[in-house]
């Protein structure tokens, strides 16, 4: 009895751990993490017909565009506990011993909340115009017969 229950927990290990590492050997070939989901601007220029100088200077484009988001991603980490820390309310300026200001309270979390939404929306703004200079630098290195294959693919790949 003790043999076959542990036999059969085994194999239903064996069979889960196979199930789990996939037809792939473990690698996510699509999805949000795989390499085929990274698309966007990158699938569509690999289709095109770079000359050698055009696609060093995309790889050049890449590189400085990984830098600086690798950059701006380690600026964000340490701004992000100091901005955690600045949301919270000093719980001390509302409480005494007798009563709760529940309407000071409401108050001064609906200013930080309006200042968050500000600076989100500043980011986006950034974010937004630094896209719009990559499509630019991007479409400035193709020549006009693969600008117009780009404009192709893009309508349909929506």
């Amino acid at each position: 009895m003790k043999k076959t229950t542990i036999t059969a927990l085994v194999i239903l290990g064996l069979g889960t751990a196979a199930f789990a590492y996939g037809p792939s050997g473990g690698h996510c070939k699509k999805g949000p993490f795989g390499a085929e989901h990274r698309g966007g601007i990158h699938k569509l220029v690999k289709q095109l017909d770079l000359t050698a100088d055009q696609k060093k200077e995309f790889e050049v484009l890449k590189e400085s565009r990984k830098k600086m988001m690798i950059s701006k991603r380690e600026e964000h980490k340490g701004n992000r506990s100091k901005m955690m820390q600045k949301m919270r309310p000093d719980m001390s300026h509302f409480m005494s011993a007798d009563n709760f200001d529940k309407d000071a309270f409401k108050k001064e979390l609906s200013a930080k909340f309006e200042k968050r939404d500000e600076m989100r929306k500043k980011r986006q703004v950034a974010m937004l115009e630094k896209r719009a200079d990559g499509m630019q630098k991007v479409f400035n290195i193709l020549t006009p017969e693969q600008r117009i294959k780009l404009i192709e693919l893009s309508k349909e790949n929506r």
